[in-house]
């Protein structure tokens, strides 16, 4: 970066802007300001918060890539796409923005924006590892994806992968430049991943009738046949394909800042340029603090704490769910999610309501923002022996009141619900409608359906790379945003040099803290312990399962290798997923160490014999050691596990299997735990960020 050079240009400029604004001032009568940053720590500060904001728009852009799946967005969903971009696909390569809009448009849609009744095309992008390539105008982004594909009254089927994809800022707007799907799992819903084969006895229906002339070849080609040695995924053994090293290692740093390009030219310059500096690290921090904010909810629901979740609203705040209408006040929304009960679970009871895939818009003002997310909900009781899935798309918008944010309005549009029996392809639920026992204080802001029904949430923000609003399909019920209020601008001291500094520097950590733990679940996926130790700090914990307290990363590492690692690396026949997921993330203000609450999904097998689930709640601790983040903290709360073709509502889950006898831990087990039906409490984190409670 060349220091000083832009602002050098932009003299006269910088001078003139200031004295239009009544600033530059050489006698006052007032207090002496600080001291004016030179241009050269200026030009360093706007490079950090300008890859602060280009990282935060790459995770938008990716995420977003999943919402327009979803819905079938075709025309929005090829904007996303750089001119030249190449998308890798099981079914071949395809080149340039114009071949990947057939491929959408016509291969997979049909010819027609839109799902149409009766399609589900689910697609969770999550569990995002993002870094800036050196020069800050390229970067690479892994990403897991789950889909879940099918028809009602047709085939269900599970789709599990990973992204590694590039990004090229033109324009100064982030495009895909190239995204590569790499194939873990798929497999009926019927059967799982496993295609586990049904028991003797049981009627299998025929086949269906293939045509003598075979498939029918899809209405655009691809440009180039996929890879012939492309691992297809489970049940063969296929390499990770990470785009970076070690995550314990400098060179994983989210970007490197004697790299970073010198910023675009501007009209401002000294306490000007600062002061718009401070802003924009607000809202880039604030957009992290209100993500946190709703993962808390979801795992405040989780866990039956009503009194928590209502607490985050405005005193005028607003909930609606489904056609259930709309409850006004945290009182009201208090009584109405307790409609499931008293506060905090019984026994035999899964409430999992992840929050995933979360996208924040701080309004320019700060006063403002608006949230995107995904609550996909497993629901069981062994009492009743029932069990389902829900999934909706969650509205949120915020308000900062006295410095503090507050949800305003939240409304979570019912996309879809189905027994876990018969999954998507053989039920579909309607959304939830009023309530009997408690009504409503508004009816219902629009009226829909749900699956097999198309309903789409509005986007709060335009195309990420067109800047346009999304063009929505003409068979789809579209939600309505709520009104975002106009808010007085309180009055605030400046912030100095050395504050707006240390707040981008959060920011940065922010991102290094959320990159590290999903590299973490990504390790464990393939078995590659002797990576996993590597991203362990050196006086470290590590405790799971009920097996014990490691301590030391000497300790650590014996254990992973001598217990799990025996045979390092993906296997074949062996699932062994471990998705990292809705991390709350918070950095101390020092800026040394994070607590972190992260949910654990597990999807795990052995072909044609087992497919299992499990879940977990990792309260986790990271440090910088060295000026390297680590991981200080390893400690799983195992929530269940379930035999796929069971569910967690048939019976009491599998016993943890408790301390190794050939590996012994440093420290018993912290807290004695049992799994479903059990419902333990598991510590949180934090405190409520709206009552400090």
């Amino acid at each position: 970066m060349v220091v000083g050079e832009r602002h050098r240009r932009l003299t006269v400029a910088a001078l003139s802007a200031a004295l239009l604004f009544g600033g530059m001032a050489v006698a006052s009568s007032a207090p002496a300001a600080a001291p004016v940053p030179s241009e050269a720590q200026l030009e360093k500060l706007e490079a950090e918060v300008v890859a602060g904001e280009d990282v935060a728009a790459i995770k938008k852009l990716n995420r977003t890539y999943g919402y327009y799946t979803d819905k079938g967005l075709w025309e929005d969903l090829a904007d996303l796409f750089a001119d030249d971009a190449v998308g890798y696909y099981p079914d071949g390569t395809y080149v340039g923005k114009a071949s990947l809009r057939l491929l959408f448009l016509q291969n997979i849609g049909q010819g027609k924006l839109g799902l149409g009744d009766g399609r589900m095309y689910n697609h969770m992008v999550l569990q995002p590892v993002v870094h800036l390539d050196p020069g800050g105008m390229t970067a690479k982004g892994r990403w897991r994806v789950l889909a879940h594909l099918g028809r009602l009254g047709g085939a269900a089927t599970w789709a599990g992968g990973v992204y590694e994809n590039t990004y090229v800022k033109q324009g100064g707007v982030w495009k895909i430049a190239t995204l590569r799907y790499l194939p873990v799992f798929s497999g009926p819903y019927d059967s799982s991943w496993s295609r586990i084969p049904p028991p003797a006895g049981t009627p299998v229906p025929p086949p269906p009738a293939v045509a003598s002339a075979g498939a029918a070849a899809p209405a655009h080609a691809p440009d180039r046949p996929a890879d012939p040695n492309a691992c297809r995924g489970y049940p063969a053994a296929c390499p990770a394909g990470f785009h970076y090293p070690n995550a314990g290692s400098p060179e994983f740093a989210v970007w490197n800042s004697a790299t970073l390009p010198t910023p675009p030219a501007t009209k401002l310059a000294g306490n000007f340029l600062l002061r718009s500096l401070a802003a924009r690290t607000e809202r880039l921090a604030d957009e992290q603090s209100l993500e946190n904010m709703l993962r808390m909810y979801g795992y405040y629901l989780d866990r039956g704490r009503w009194d928590q979740a209502a607490d985050l609203f405005a005193a005028d705040g607003t909930f609606e769910i489904g056609q259930a209408g709309v409850y006004v006040g945290p009182a009201r929304i208090r009584a109405y999610l307790g409609l499931e009960g008293p506060i905090g679970l019984r026994d035999g009871q899964l409430n999992d309501r992840m929050e995933l895939q979360t996208i924040v818009t701080v309004a320019p003002d700060g006063l403002t923002a608006r949230g995107y997310s995904r609550e996909w909900a497993w629901l069981g009781d062994i009492a009743t022996k029932t069990g389902s899935w829900a999934e909706g798309t969650r509205e949120t918008l915020f308000v900062k009141q006295g410095g503090v944010w507050r949800i305003k309005a939240m409304h979570l549009y019912s996309n879809a619900a189905y027994d876990y029996d018969k999954g998507w392809g053989k039920d579909a639920k309607p959304a939830p409608g009023p309530s009997a026992t408690l009504p409503a204080d508004r009816p219902p802001t629009v009226v829909y359906a749900s699956y097999p029904k198309e309903i789409i949430a509005p986007f709060p923000y335009p195309n990420p790379v067109t800047g346009k609003a999304p063009r929505y399909p003409a068979s789809a019920v579209i939600g309505k945003l709520e009104a975002a209020p106009k808010l007085p601008e309180a009055r605030r001291a400046p912030a100095s040099f050395a504050e707006v500094s240390l707040a981008a520097e959060r920011v940065k950590d922010h991102h290094a803290v959320e990159n590290l733990q999903s590299a973490y679940g990504y390790y464990v996926d393939k078995g590659y312990w002797d990576d996993l130790t590597r991203i362990m700090s050196k006086n470290s914990t590590y405790e799971l399962a009920q097996r014990g307290v490691y301590v030391g990363y000497d300790s650590v590492r014996n254990f992973l290798l001598k217990v799990f690692g025996t045979n390092p690396g993906p296997q074949p026949n062996s699932l062994g997923e471990h998705m990292s997921l809705q991390p709350v993330v918070l950095i101390a203000p020092d800026g040394k160490s994070a607590d972190m609450r992260v949910r654990a999904i597990q999807v795990l097998g052995a072909w044609n014999r087992t497919a299992t689930w499990g879940g977990a709640i990792y309260v986790n601790k990271a440090v910088k050691e060295d000026g390297v983040w680590k991981l200080s903290q390893v400690h799983a709360y195992n929530t269940f596990t379930a035999a796929y073709l069971d569910g967690w509502f048939r019976g009491p889950s599998r016993p943890l299997p408790g301390p190794s006898a050939t590996t012994p831990p440093d420290r018993p087990p912290s807290e004695v735990l049992k799994v479903l039906p059990t419902v333990y409490p598991i510590p949180f984190a934090y405190k409520n960020p709206v009552t400090g409670r």
